[in-house]
């Protein structure tokens, strides 16, 4: 019960009001309809003593009770499900939130991916929601069953005492049931989480599974991951469903020795027919209520697991964080300067080892250099989507660190290999660079870019929907359409990671135009494996396990016949 104070009393707080509302809601129910055995057990009476003044006014108060009930239910229930809907929205919300924050450090470090983060965001905040519907059950059905009891009573004190003694059985054994079950539940959100992993890598791989005839595999996986899900599943299952028989067994028994107590004090006078079936239907409406706070109970443990395991989400330390005091960027700010740094995505394997490089307002810097050299690891701690183990990058030595990550990113600009397009308009897609931007035109920057024409073509040009994955343009077209965002979002400092080397002669030249445009007055880091495309940088620094080898323009190098000499000789 700690727990679920714990979790879920938080969440509730802001609904108090209506909570409390629904409390007092859920109480009339109980009451009207522990009202229908005492009406039941006079209309009895009535019968057996031959009087049939109550023919009409008994049963239409029952009818009534019933009436009225439903309606206070719906209430009750409509009520509980729009609170349960915000407060998933919310939960939703702020795992939105931390996930758009988490650092790309932490992104590459979980097991199940980005799969298994959409199943926590939308497949066990259901759990949450369920629970808090289920709630309803705790809320009134408690009254259903004090009410009960206090009819009981009235009737016979021993009897009553007899079935009470059953309850602290069911307890025990809601308790026990309901603890045994839990890690299993945890087992199901995990198989969730991989369950949605292998789909979405299927999805997202889909040229690559049928390219390579995987289609076999990877329904062997998914069966397999599927079967682990079923297999946890029928253990939670098979716990859940068997507190409802047990609950009606010790019921049954209970009631089978009564049925001879309350035989033998019919006989005897010391009962009526009447007050057995007023006992009868006390006992089911009781015997419902406990059943009712069972499948409840389980409903809520479930969703106490999935709330723990959103909290540890929540909780989880995010390395890339905001300064609390940050200072605006440098307007007319003259140098960049990585000092002594060193990085590694797995602890003790430094991908960038005391690498140092100045950088001055302007400046085209080409970085090349084999796989692994950490070339695109240098422009993606530039815009702190990682951090530095130790050392500093410095704009006119001021570490980064000390701007808020809006306002560094917002001088930065970034076309990389793998263009991403929102499922949005075109319009939509360029204005992204920077969504703030009213005044500038968005064909311009298309124009620009090289990409207005086909644009154009389109029947419903700029509000074309560019698809999921940008599945409306080809290769070239998607590149030039992020590379007029790049223009439109107008950053002092342009990253370019291996912006053409996916893309065939043709496109890479149409693109190579957009390029030429954007990094006008840039300064700029280019990434490239084709050296044919960095020859005109004014600085290249060719990089190998991390460090910078050799540094100088095209003609120097060549003429060292050193590193970059090699390379280049290897493609020509």
């Amino acid at each position: 019960m700690r727990e679920i104070i714990k979790y879920l009393g938080p969440l509730l707080r802001h609904y108090r009001y209506q909570m409390i509302g629904l409390l007092i809601l859920g109480s009339m129910i109980s009451g009207l309809r522990g009202l229908t055995p005492e009406l039941s057990r006079r209309l009895i009476d009535l019968w057996r003593e031959g009087d049939g003044t109550g023919n009409i006014t008994y049963p239409i108060g029952i009818a009534a009770i019933w009436f009225i009930s439903s309606i206070f239910r719906y209430i009750h229930s409509y009520k509980i499900r729009v609170i349960s809907e915000k407060i998933m929205g919310f939960l939703r919300m702020n795992l939105m939130r931390k996930y758009l924050d988490f650092d790309l450090k932490f992104m590459h470090s979980l097991d199940t991916g980005s799969g298994g983060l959409i199943s926590r965001i939308s497949n066990e905040i259901l759990h949450v929601q369920f629970g808090i519907q289920k709630m309803t059950d705790m809320m009134k059905e408690p009254f259903a069953a004090i009410f009960m009891f206090g009819y009981l009573l009235m009737i016979d004190w021993k009897l009553t005492i007899f079935i009470v003694a059953t309850l602290p059985i069911v307890g025990v054994l809601l308790k026990n049931i309901a603890k045994s079950i839990r890690k299993y539940i945890t087992k199901n959100f995990t198989d969730m989480e991989n369950i949605s992993k292998t789909l979405k890598e299927s999805l997202d791989g889909s040229r690559i599974v049928k390219s390579y005839n995987l289609q076999t595999v990877l329904e062997k996986r998914f069966n397999s991951e599927v079967q682990q899900y079923i297999d946890n599943r029928k253990i939670v299952v098979s716990r859940e469903e068997a507190t409802g028989p047990i609950i009606e067994s010790i019921g049954a028994l209970g009631f089978s020795a009564l049925l001879v107590y309350i035989g033998n004090q019919i006989i005897a006078g010391q009962l009526t027919v009447a007050d057995f079936m007023g006992f009868s239907f006390a006992v089911a409406i009781l015997q419902d209520a406990v059943k009712r706070i069972q499948q409840a109970y389980v409903a809520i443990q479930q969703a106490v697991v999935s709330l723990q395991r959103y909290h540890e989400m929540l909780g989880e330390e995010n390395h890339v964080k905001d300064t609390d005091s940050p200072i605006p960027f440098p307007i007319d700010w003259k140098s960049i300067e990585f000092k002594n740094v060193t990085f590694s995505y797995i602890e003790g394997k430094p991908v960038l080892k005391n690498f140092n490089l100045l950088v001055n307002r302007g400046e085209s810097i080409a970085l090349v250099g084999s796989s692994g050299s950490g070339k695109s690891t240098t422009v993606n701690l530039l815009q702190r989507f990682y951090d530095p183990d130790s050392g500093q990058i410095l704009v006119d030595g001021i570490d980064i660190k000390r701007f808020s990550l809006e306002d560094l990113r917002k001088n930065i600009a970034m076309v990389s290999q793998d263009v991403f397009l929102f499922n949005d308009s075109v319009e939509f897609n360029i204005r992204a660079g920077n969504l703030e931007d009213e005044n500038t035109s968005v064909e311009e920057a298309a124009t620009l870019a090289n990409a207005h024409n086909f644009i154009s073509a389109k029947e419903d040009a700029y509000d074309t929907r560019v698809g999921e994955a940008g599945s409306q343009f080809s290769g070239g077209e998607k590149q030039r359409i992020s590379i007029a965002r790049a223009i439109f979002k107008n950053a002092p400092i342009l990253v370019l990671d291996e912006a053409t080397s996916a893309l065939d002669s043709e496109s890479e030249r149409e693109v190579q135009k957009g390029i030429s445009q954007l990094m006008k007055g840039k300064t700029s880091f280019v990434i490239a494996h084709r050296l044919s495309t960095v020859q005109d940088a004014d600085r290249i620094i060719v990089m190998k396990f991390g460090e910078i080898i050799e540094s100088g323009n095209h003609d120097e190098l060549m003429e060292r016949k050193g590193e970059y000499h090699q390379l280049r000789e290897l493609q020509h």
